[in-house]
């Protein structure tokens, strides 16, 4: 893929600066910002990525899909083939997409959300299942979504191999996740996984790009390392950092 169509892709929040044009570019695709504000900076990118190099029949696949809103935000943009899978499929997901639906008045979108609301689970595809061992046939997305998911006890190595098995080749792996360049250390484990929860430092994604590379899912673009501000605070634990987001994409 040509590099100057998605420059800047694979880099660092930076400031809030950038969570507002997240916001404002949203809303220019008709979509209401991340309920939770700040993680508008990272479903845009996804979105926006989704929306220039897919197409409506693409196969689209969201881990860790419990209260994201990749897959609503893509249905109301008209993608079909979507997918989401996560540990626990619980009331969350059905009450984030009300909170989309109050905040949309175009009427063909409030029909589509209202029908994601009385069938919410067939609607998306959504599964019960691991991401690390998923049942979905190999070589079957175009592309796989994860939104603030590995940082949560993800066994990284698991985490590619399976990724690569069920992505075409070809297909894009869109990932973002916590970040601050030196290691800042935290004690929580809220989906209870081994390893628990981490922010990863620039060594740990540098090690975990070399990683993917081993199953064939390579950088789209280098990634931009470059920092600002910790724009992102953490009430759990109390620690202050920032996102980062890369995209991958399968080549064999």
């Amino acid at each position: 893929m040509d590099e100057k169509n998605h420059s800047n892709l694979n880099s660092v929040l930076k400031s809030w600066d950038s969570v507002e044009e997240a916001k404002k570019n949203l809303k220019l695709l008709g979509l209401p910002p991340h309920p939770d504000t700040i993680k508008s900076w990272d479903t845009y990118k996804i979105i926006n990525f989704i929306k220039k190099f897919g197409n409506k029949e693409s196969y689209l696949l969201d881990v860790g899909c419990n209260g994201s809103p990749i897959l609503p935000y893509l249905r109301l943009l008209g993608f079909h083939n979507l997918y989401g899978c996560d540990v626990d499929l619980e009331i969350r997901q059905r009450r984030f997409v009300r909170r989309i639906l109050n905040k949309v008045s175009n009427s063909n979108s409030q029909k589509i959300l209202d029908d994601m609301l009385l069938n919410n689970d067939n609607f998306y595809n959504l599964t019960i299942q691991d991401l690390e061992k998923t049942n979905y046939d190999s070589e079957m997305f175009d592309f796989i979504s994860s939104l603030s998911v590995i940082e949560h006890g993800v066994n990284i190595n698991n985490y590619f191999l399976e990724m690569s098995r069920i992505l075409k080749n070809g297909g894009y792996l869109l990932t973002s996740t916590d970040y601050w360049p030196e290691k800042i250390e935290i004690q929580s484990n809220v989906y209870q996984r081994p390893g628990g929860d981490v922010i990863f430092n620039k060594n740990e994604i540098e090690n975990l790009v070399t990683t993917a590379k081993k199953h064939s899912l390579n950088l789209c673009e280098p990634i931009d390392y470059s920092f600002g501000e910790k724009v992102v605070h953490w009430k759990k634990t109390g620690k202050d950092y920032t996102f980062i987001f890369f995209c991958l994409q399968k080549s064999t």
